[in-house]
């Protein structure tokens, strides 16, 4: 996995040392993507942060036409039980979103996994299920939006059947 993925956005400290054992490949079939909300004060400054991730997702992709999978790896603020917290849960319809986007505006099939990394004590085991989901050969999902506690267990593409039914 490491040699066909690359990483940009924000490292998040689930995922540092895989980021610092990921190159940057010529031909990168994958893309993880951090975002971290941890400092976001309110929704509207997290609205910005997801919608700069967005913009550079895109402009990434351009660049590297290659990149067949993209996760994007969200981290909100830990203290989300607040009743006025800021950042309650990362949006449903992300991964949609972009999906649909790239493949209306660019003509392209990206499968989207937007992926709350938000309370991952286990690095290790974050860095497997991402690897999973980047090396598996053909997968069912368009879209997929997971949380920590979906894929605990189990991999991506089982959460997904899980969801699915």
């Amino acid at each position: 996995m490491r040699s066909s993925v690359i990483v940009r956005g924000d490292v998040l400290p689930q995922y540092a040392e895989l980021a610092s054992e990921c190159g940057d490949p010529q031909r990168p079939t994958g893309l993880l993507w951090g975002v971290d909300l941890h400092a976001c004060a309110s929704r509207k400054e997290a609205k910005t942060e997801w919608r700069k991730a967005v913009a550079g997702i895109r402009a990434t992709l351009d660049q590297y036409p290659s990149v067949r999978r993209v996760c994007v790896a969200g981290r909100r603020p830990e203290d989300s039980s607040r009743p006025l917290a800021p950042v309650k849960r990362v949006p449903g319809g992300l991964a949609l979103q972009i999906h649909n986007d790239l493949e209306r505006d660019r003509g392209r099939f990206v499968q989207t996994l937007v992926l709350d990394v938000t309370g991952c004590d286990q690095p290790a085991k974050l860095t497997d299920r991402l690897a999973e989901t980047f090396d598996a050969r053909s997968t069912g999902w368009s879209d997929l939006t997971l949380t920590w506690n979906d894929i605990t267990d189990r991999g991506c593409e089982q959460a997904w059947e899980a969801q699915a039914l």
